[in-house]
């Protein structure tokens, strides 16, 4: 209840009479200032005047009651207020015009504002004085403003500033500065647009900058040779300073059209506020700083409006390290949060009104410019933002210690990352951008190392990412030249190197592993390699491409011992080998038999057996490296398969395939590599299905000789496949390896590549086998049965292998199985005759051969 009681006390006694008195003031004005029909200009002023005297006397004869004294302040105001109003209205507002000189004028107005000024004194009442200067401006505001109107505010700023020094009033001081910048902005807010708008010359240019000039000397000169008496007081003062010269530079910026003067107008200011520093430098330390600071902004913005002419950025850049270095300097936090937020709105207005309209012009038009202005403004803005978040923390730890400081100026830094892409992406347009943009995340990655900056790490990667993802959606599908250079290739291949330069980067952030740096930038730049060759070269040559690429990378890796690296030369070579049945083998063959399936495949396949071999008992290889070392040398394998398999002639294919059986069992027993082996005995499965699914019923091909034939095809097939055997045999003496798993297929497995000689006799057997039930007449297929038999018999006696002779007896019941249950019932008399005399001597010769060498067989057994 006492909290509500004070709270209607403070409304119906102080709040309530400030504003009647307020609005009474602005009706008096607006009546001055409309033209009645009733009243002519005299009458007017008579009655403003009327209204003034009773304010005024009212206002004394109540002064005398003390319970009236807050009620009699505002209306002593109001009262003065209007005085000089009514004085100004006396020549400057038609509706009341009764005066023809000028000069009478502004001498009855300097009058009034002496009398005005006297008066409130005698108060010393920063209310009384306050409420009677505010109302002055605005009812100087809301009339009909002129050149003459802005003058009169000059009058008052010049009245004001004396009483605010004499009575240390720094609030209204600050209040009044306002207002004489405002009325001076709405006064060219209204009369530029009947001008041609802002940029325009108009006639009264140079009496509007002489009182903008003299605005800012009357404040000046206050603020060097004022003494404060607080902290407080200090800082509204140094507020004041800084917003002077905001006030005075917006303004002349504001109204001109001569645009390169800017350079010449802040070297004049920035010279002016030196002096001034000097001057004040024996009577105060503050002023110095703030006034030197200043100055040293001014000079260095001189620079860049050289060279890009005005610019509304620059201002507030400027104003954003003028406030940062007085906070710093004065160590005040107040002037560093406020540099801070004008640094980000700085930001914003570099975006809107800078990068905007370039990308939208961009959008619609190939524009290859430069635009320097732009680029300029951004280029200053980034290394202002880069050095305020790096330098001031770690100078001014003590100031900069408060996390809100701290957090805003980290945000700050990532401000320069934006402002430095987009400087680069203007300056550098089209595919120039991602290497401009590389070179930039290479800078900050040293950088980083350097100051040792989290932020600097992470910004190295955003700019990174962004240019990873500008190459796969622009200069990728750029396909222009550069004289005979592709602008394409340029582009990727110097981004792509500027990746690979990333990698040396140490800084990590959000304590990730220190390997990811390299094995992401690697990867980046190795991806876009890739790309590069499947947009850049012919079909073909891609795999290739991808190859060598991914040799190059495994090789370094290899002999560096960086695993990353080699994984990209596994992923490149693993996709070289899927392209090349997509692009390679489906290549038209021309009549040279050099085609280019050979020599773009072959290659490949020397790839692939090369990394099996560097790989092949490697020390430091990973889980990884060894599965892939076994891959590759399947990938060799199969590559070279189906080489032969699209390049030979369809029926030859088979001897193809069974020579690279003899040379993959040759490469195992000499080099006693297991996976040679196991690649022979799937190489001659792989011949004895090809030749019964498609050698045995493929007709003969137009042209071909009989040495094409059936027959012949897969008889020397099978003979180079037993010529495999004498080698079996000698891995067979090796010793067999038990394997360190349970699963019995895979020791199943493990034992048929530990004795190859017999998978490797059984195949072409079985394959001679079907040939001649496929080839021979019905009488004679019986006859041939027995004829192998008996000489796979011979061959299993000779080499003492009981698992051969046992296939030669299994033949030979086959034969007597097929002329019990076929032959006799269905063969001709004389075929019949044949085929029962053949099978009988042939059984005859192998019970002899068993009776001859019983004790050697037995031996076997």
């Amino acid at each position: 209840g006492g909290r509500l009681n004070k709270l209607e006390e403070r409304l119906g006694t102080n709040w309530l009479n400030k504003l009647g008195i307020v609005i009474l003031v602005f009706g008096v004005s607006l009546f001055l200032a409309f033209q009645l029909r009733t009243l002519g200009p005299l009458g007017k002023v008579l009655v403003g005047y009327a209204v003034c005297a009773t304010l005024l006397i009212g206002s004394l004869v109540l002064e005398r009651r003390h319970k009236y004294r807050i009620f009699v302040r505002a209306g002593i105001g109001g009262g003065w207020a209007l005085t000089f109003f009514t004085t100004y209205a006396m020549y400057h507002i038609p509706a009341t015009q009764v005066l023809s000189s000028q000069d009478l004028d502004l001498a009855l107005m300097l009058l009034a504002a002496v009398g005005m000024v006297w008066h409130s004194l005698r108060y010393e009442s920063q209310v009384v004085t306050g409420l009677a200067f505010l109302l002055a401006f605005s009812t100087v505001t809301i009339s009909h403003v002129t050149v003459f109107s802005l003058v009169a505010s000059g009058i008052l700023a010049v009245g004001l500033v004396y009483v605010t020094s004499r009575e240390h009033w720094f609030e209204l001081e600050l209040a009044g500065l306002v207002c004489v910048y405002l009325n001076h902005f709405l006064w060219l807010k209204r009369l530029l647009p009947t001008r041609g708008g802002p940029g325009h010359p108009f006639p009264e240019l140079f009496p509007s900058a002489a009182l903008i000039l003299f605005y800012w000397l009357i404040f000046r000169l206050a603020y060097v040779r004022r003494v404060p008496r607080s902290d407080k007081e200090e800082l509204i003062s140094t507020v004041l300073a800084v917003l002077n010269s905001a006030g005075v530079l917006i303004l002349l910026r504001y109204q001109s059209y001569h645009r390169e003067w800017a350079f010449w107008a802040l070297i004049a200011f920035g010279a002016a506020e030196m002096l001034l520093a000097f001057y004040s430098r024996s009577r105060r330390r503050i002023p110095f700083i703030v006034l030197s600071t200043i100055a040293s902004a001014l000079l260095l913005a001189a620079i860049p409006f050289r060279f890009s002419g005005s610019n509304w950025s620059a201002l507030w850049l400027l104003e954003m390290e003028t406030l940062l270095f007085c906070g710093l300097r004065m160590r005040e936090a107040v002037f560093r949060r406020l540099g801070i937020l004008a640094g980000y709105a700085a930001a914003i207005q570099l975006a809107i009104g800078s990068v905007a309209p370039v990308y939208v012009w961009r959008q619609v038009h190939l524009d290859s410019g430069r635009h320097m202005a732009v680029a300029i403004a951004l280029a200053c803005g980034a290394i202002l933002y880069w050095l305020n978040a790096q330098t001031l923390p770690r100078f001014w730890k003590e100031l900069i210690s408060e996390d809100p400081d701290r957090l805003a100026l980290r945000f700050t830094s990532y401000l320069g990352l934006l402002a430095a892409g987009a400087c680069l992406w203007i300056f550098f347009p089209a595919s120039q951008t991602v290497v401009a943009w590389m070179i930039l995340a290479v800078i900050l990655g040293w950088t980083a190392d350097k100051v040792d900056s989290v932020d600097l790490a992470f910004q190295c990667d955003l700019i990174a990412a962004a240019a990873f993802l500008r190459i796969l959606v622009v200069n990728l599908l750029i396909s222009g030249h550069w004289g005979p250079l592709s602008q394409r290739a340029v582009t990727v291949l110097a981004a792509s190197a500027l990746f690979y330069v990333c990698t040396r980067r140490k800084k990590v952030i959000w304590n990730i592993s220190p390997v990811w740096i390299p094995t992401a930038y690697s990867w980046s730049g190795s991806v876009l390699l890739a790309l590069l060759a499947w947009y850049e070269l012919l079909p073909i040559s891609v795999a290739i491409a991808w190859g060598i690429l991914g040799l190059v990378l495994f090789e370094i890796g290899h002999i560096k011992d960086k695993s990353y690296l080699r994984y990209q030369g596994y992923a490149l070579l693993l996709a070289s080998f899927i392209r090349i049945f997509f692009a390679n083998m489906n290549a038209g063959s021309p009549a040279h038999w050099l085609t280019p399936r050979v020599y773009t495949v072959l290659p490949l396949v020397a790839a692939y057996y090369w990394t099996y071999g560097r790989l092949d008992g490697s020390e430091n290889s990973t889980r990884l490296d060894r599965i892939f070392g076994l891959a590759s040398a399947h990938l060799g394998s199969v590559a070279l398969a189906a080489l032969a398999y699209f390049e030979i002639r369809s029926p030859w294919v088979i001897d193809a395939w069974a020579v690279m059986v003899f040379l993959t069992i040759l490469g195992g027993w000499t080099l006693k590599r297991q996976i040679f082996v196991a690649q022979a005995l799937v190489l001659a499965i792989t011949v004895f299905l090809r030749a019964v699914l498609f050698n045995l019923h493929a007709a003969p091909l137009a042209g071909s000789s009989r040495w094409e034939g059936r027959i012949a095809c897969i008889s020397v097939a099978c003979a180079i496949v037993f010529l495999t055997l004498p080698m079996a045999f000698r891995i067979r003496r090796l010793g067999p390896q038990q394997p360190a798993s349970s699963n019995q297929l895979i020791r199943c497995l493990h034992l048929a590549i530990c004795r190859p000689e017999q998978l490797l006799f059984f195949t072409p057997l079985l394959l001679v086998t079907v040939m001649l039930t496929h080839e021979m007449r019905a009488g004679l297929i019986t006859v041939s049965w027995s004829a192998l038999g008996v000489a796979v018999f011979l061959i299993a006696l000779v080499i003492r292998e009981r698992s051969y002779r046992l296939a030669g007896l299994a033949l030979l019941l086959l034969g007597v199985a097929k002329i019990l249950f076929v032959d006799v019932w269905k063969l001709a008399p004389a075929d019949r005759y044949i085929t029962l005399i053949v099978m009988g001597a042939a059984l005859l010769l192998v019970s002899f051969l068993y009776t001859r060498y019983r004790e050697i067989l037995l031996k076997f057994l």
